[in-house]
């Protein structure tokens, strides 16, 4: 501090220019910083839109390579009307245009060889005649080779492939081949393969036109548990179907999976190189693009060194001429300094002699009396106004101690209310993610959890698998547009038992943010289970006919809604009056109750309901199933029935108590009401009754 509080105008201002220039130069940095950023993301669109180039070239030639092969196919197919060309001794003295029309054809399109094969594997033509021609491809030298596989794939009439790179011995060289079926009278006469010229693919791989010095093309594949080169590097020093090392500059699994991507990464020579990777589908290669960092960055470079020259100089002469510049405002500056530090120690009669400089500094010497004079009015004032204020400081403190009092008070009371509230209201907050942040005793009371067991837990922890998701989808909806959701919801307690709760959620908004929501909820698991009892049958604890007619309905709409398909399944105890004349009624009802049990648990999912219609008469409604699921579900549960083995001596269609079911099936296409679904499964129970009982019948569309 000392040495700031002696230091001179001129030093004081070289400071800071210097802090200044520190800034800029600071803010300077962080441009080229940013702006070498920009270019190596510029970089990496450069290295994927010259993968893509590179890409779309291959899948260019791989489709070009199918249409040649369509255009062969459909040259042999027109020769095969007019001559045996499948036969050998045709190939003998073939015509001579003919021969020669196949040789310029392979060398048009990038073939190194085209072959005519018999159905029974016979080579009887190949352009090149090497020695594979008049082997056979079922039991000859060749019947493992990647030629064999792509004619059994067009024998039996496959989708034509480019089989992989494998070393070829008849040519000497890495072939891959092709192979179409030449069909004749709507026959297969033979097949047509041709053998891909590894040269011209290279061609296109090794275009390096833009990819600079150092840009460099790989083309690999897995195969037999190594990485083989595709064709030659431009740097790495690999050679075509050379086994290499694994690439790392990518991620293997995402490439594998089809997907594209770009980045930055080490090479195995630890240069920063910016690669873009692909995987070609047809041909099964890998194919990646990279260029060194370093040359994309070149330019970056030379742009960096003229800024920093441009920055150093502009600053010198900047700096220069604010140094002279304030040269001359030093002495009226000191003189005002001495003055000021006068009156900073009680001494307000300023006596200044402005004449000797410069008309400006003369208006400020004389603004600079006027300060004083009017501090020093000022602080006579001041001192009047302290008298008064301490005065009133007393008074005010007096009143802050009995504000402070009534407001303990309050706060007092208003904690009565929060610990009632906390006691007997069922509340709960959630941030924004449904973490729970806070609970009140009532609703542990009535959860059967802690404190300590809820906090932190997703609110899913006391929900029952009876609700189904689309409440909770609504309810979500609702509440993440900022509304209020209101509805009933069944929840489970800590012991499996459950309850059901009036619930009204909102949300909790922060500076116009949703931070959380809060929960009040209403106990009414009594009203519930008088609700139950309405709608579920005494005796076996399904479903009554009441509530068959409204929660047929509402699954209707929600299949509607969500698109899939229903089964009604109508179900009769066969001959259950002559079991009931036979074994009497408490017999019966055991019949019956054992057939609901087994309902039951074919209905224990959401949206899953089995009902008691009256008397032996039974129904199921399920979802989302295939037709034949439907009916495996339904035999299963006519199987289980039977195998209770409850003697019925009675029935007709069996020694035991038996069922009969029909089904009918409701989609979403159908305008058909639940009525209507309901007189279709009874007409298909009404058949299975007809048709012997202990048997299932089906109603589709």
């Amino acid at each position: 501090m000392a040495l700031m509080k002696n230091m001179t105008i001129v030093r004081r201002t070289i400071i800071w220019l210097t802090a200044i220039s520190v800034v800029w130069f600071a803010v300077l940095a962080f441009v080229v910083l940013e702006v070498r950023e920009r270019v190596r993301q510029d970089g990496l669109i450069a290295i994927q839109n010259a993968l893509q180039d590179k890409t779309e070239a291959i899948e260019r030639y791989v489709a070009g390579q199918h249409t040649s092969l369509n255009d062969l196919s459909y040259l042999f197919d027109f020769a095969a009307l007019h001559d045996p060309i499948f036969n050998r001794s045709f190939w003998e003295k073939p015509p001579h245009q003919l021969d020669k029309n196949m040789a310029v054809f392979a060398k048009e399109n990038g073939f190194y060889d085209i072959f005519l094969i018999t159905t029974k594997g016979d080579i009887v033509y190949s352009v090149k005649q090497e020695n594979d021609l008049h082997t056979n491809l079922l039991r000859g030298p060749y019947r493992e080779s990647d030629l064999a596989r792509v004619f059994k794939n067009a024998l039996n009439d496959g989708s034509p492939y480019i089989s992989d790179f494998h070393y070829y011995p008849p040519s000497n060289d890495y072939a891959a081949f092709m192979a179409k079926p030449i069909v004749v009278n709507g026959k297969i006469a033979g097949i047509a393969a041709v053998q891909i010229d590894n040269r011209s693919i290279h061609s296109v791989i090794n275009d390096y036109r833009k990819l600079g010095e150092t840009g460099e093309v790989v083309a690999t594949v897995f195969r037999e548990g190594q990485w083989i080169a595709m064709a030659p590097a431009r740097h790495s020093g690999f050679k075509a179907y050379q086994v290499m090392q694994e690439p790392t500059c990518f991620p293997i699994d995402e490439v594998f999976q089809g997907h594209k991507g770009q980045c930055y990464a080490q090479n195995r020579s630890e240069q920063s190189v910016a690669v873009a990777w692909a995987y070609i589908k047809e041909l099964r290669w890998v194919i990646a693009v990279s260029i060194h960092e370093q040359e994309l960055l070149s330019d970056w470079h030379k742009l960096m060194t003229s800024l920093i020259v441009l920055f150093f100089n502009g600053v010198f002469i900047i700096g220069f001429m604010v140094v002279m510049a304030f040269r001359s405002f030093s002495g009226p500056i000191q003189e005002l300094s001495h003055k000021a530090e006068l009156i900073s120690e009680g001494a307000y009669d300023i006596d200044i002699n402005a004449s000797k400089y410069d008309q400006e500094w003369q208006t400020l010497i004389r603004g600079f009396k006027n300060m004083s004079h009017e501090i020093k009015r000022k602080i006579a004032l001041l001192n009047e106004q302290y008298a008064l204020l301490s005065v009133q400081k007393n008074e005010i403190e007096a009143l802050n101690q009995n504000l402070e009092e009534r407001i303990a008070a309050k706060a007092e009371t208003l904690q009565k209310y929060i610990d009632i509230v906390d006691q007997y209201v069922i509340t709960s907050q959630t941030d924004a993610a449904g973490i729970i942040t806070h609970v009140s005793e009532a609703f542990c009371k009535v959860t059967g959890y802690s404190k300590e067991e809820l906090i932190g837990k997703n609110h899913r922890v006391v929900r029952h698998p009876d609700m189904g998701d689309d409440v909770f989808a609504d309810l979500w909806k609702t509440i993440t547009a900022g509304k209020v959701w209101r509805g009933e919801i069944k929840n489970r307690k800590s012991d499996g038992s459950h309850y059901w709760v009036d619930t009204t959620i909102f949300p909790n908004f922060e500076n116009g943010e949703i931070t959380g929501y809060t929960a009040i909820r209403y106990d009414i698991t009594n009203q519930k289970i008088i609700e139950e009892m309405a709608i579920t049958d005494p005796m076996t604890g399904l479903y009554n006919r009441r509530h068959y007619v409204k929660t047929v309905q509402e699954e209707i709409n929600r299949a509607k809604r969500h698109r899939y398909t229903l089964a009604f399944m109508m179900i009769d105890v066969d001959n259950f009056k002559l079991y009931n004349d036979t074994y009497g009624h408490q017999a019966g009802d055991e019949v019956l109750n054992r057939v609901a049990e087994i309902l039951k648990d074919y209905t224990s999912r959401g949206g899953e309901c089995s009902f008691r219609l009256g008397g032996e008469e039974f129904a199921v409604l399920v979802g989302n199933l295939r037709t034949s699921e439907y009916v495996e579900l339904a035999e299963r549960i006519r199987k289980d029935v039977e195998a209770l083995k409850i003697e019925h001596v009675n029935n007709n269609a069996a020694s035991y108590v038996t069922i009969s079911i029909g089904i009918a099936l409701w989609n979403p296409e159908a305008a058909i009401t639940y009525e209507e679904l309901y007189k279709r499964a009874d007409k298909q129970l009404y058949l299975a009754k007809e048709k012997g009982r202990n048997r299932i019948s089906i109603f589709t569309e």
